[in-house]
């Protein structure tokens, strides 16, 4: 089975997307790895942000695993990319442009499979 891995800097990203990347997964017949990756010890936000993916996932009849990681945004990506098995990465972008680039073209960069950024403006669902 097809599995796409999905990064969510918090909620409020999460919730903008969560639609259209449900949607995604269900139209591929794909299982959703959640990611969030934290710098600090408060996993309060990290948990809340995995939790909305696991809910639209049952709403949409797709399952999703979640996954907490706490460090480098790049290298825990590619790593969990590679510890799952997955075929596609979707990030989001974040607000603040020059960390949006760095992110998704580090990413990009060290991925051995494709990578789908969506825009932060982007709200549409399917």
């Amino acid at each position: 089975m097809m599995k796409i891995l999905v990064t969510a800097a918090g909620p409020k990203p999460a919730k903008d997307k969560v639609g259209y990347i449900t949607n995604i997964a269900k139209i591929l017949g794909a299982e959703i790895v959640a990611l969030h990756i934290s710098k600090g010890d408060d996993q309060t936000q990290g948990q809340e942000t995995l939790n909305i993916f696991v809910e639209a996932g049952k709403q949409a009849n797709v399952n999703v695993t979640k996954i907490f990681k706490k460090g480098d945004i790049i290298s825990n990506i590619i790593e969990s990319a590679d510890e799952e098995s997955v075929n596609l990465i979707i990030m989001g972008a974040t607000p603040d442009k020059t960390a949006a680039e760095w992110i998704s073209t580090g990413v990009m960069e060290k991925a051995k499979i494709p990578v789908v950024v969506i825009p932060y403006e982007f709200r549409k669902t399917l």
